[in-house]
């Protein structure tokens, strides 16, 4: 199975919030995840962000046309379950074997 993780493109294809639903069918990348208690800096607009340590789960903080929560733009926090990845291009297998002989 493809794993999330930073750099990889995704679709966001779920939400609990009115404004995460806003979000639902645009593309990202994702940044990080961010686990409950942990900080990070927000590269979009240089801040640093914490996750409650009292949150229930860890959140991917992801970026592109998309508002989050509070209504910035530019990035957002999305459940992993919320995320599908875009899969890098495969070949057929035979494909691959023609092109290497």
């Amino acid at each position: 199975m493809f794993q999330l993780r930073p750099g990889t493109m995704a679709m966001i294809i779920g939400a609990r919030t009115l404004a995460g639903q806003a979000n639902i069918g645009k593309s990202v990348e994702l940044f990080a995840l961010c686990k409950p208690g942990e900080r990070l800096l927000n590269p979009v607009n240089g801040v640093m962000t914490e996750l409650p340590a009292d949150a229930p789960r860890p959140l991917w903080l992801v970026t592109g046309a998309v508002c989050a929560n509070d209504g910035q733009r530019g990035f957002a926090f999305v459940r992993a379950e919320h995320l599908m990845p875009f899969l890098p291009d495969t070949q057929p297998e035979d494909a691959r074997l023609f092109e290497m002989s």
